[in-house]
């Protein structure tokens, strides 16, 4: 890669990160001004993931296979 590519290539992640940087600093606005809104519609849409892609995610709670209230306490009760 020579000189050249490689700034350009620097350049265009500047304005990446800017444009994300701006956008970010938009949608955190409290404003009802259509540019907010869709600032935020932008920023939801990209942080998302997708269900399968999420780590975070739980069976036992995407489930809802919880605890009853009488097995609860009869944990509690057997400390």
């Amino acid at each position: 890669m020579n000189s050249i590519q490689a700034e350009k290539s620097y350049r265009k992640r500047a304005r990446k990160g800017r444009i994300m940087i701006w956008l970010a600093s938009r949608a955190s606005r409290d404003s009802n001004r259509l540019i907010d809104r869709l600032c935020r519609k932008l920023m939801n849409r990209a942080m998302t993931l997708e269900p399968e892609d999420d780590f975070m995610r739980d069976d036992i709670i995407d489930n809802d296979l919880g605890f009853s209230a009488d097995e609860l306490d009869a944990y509690e009760k057997s400390k």
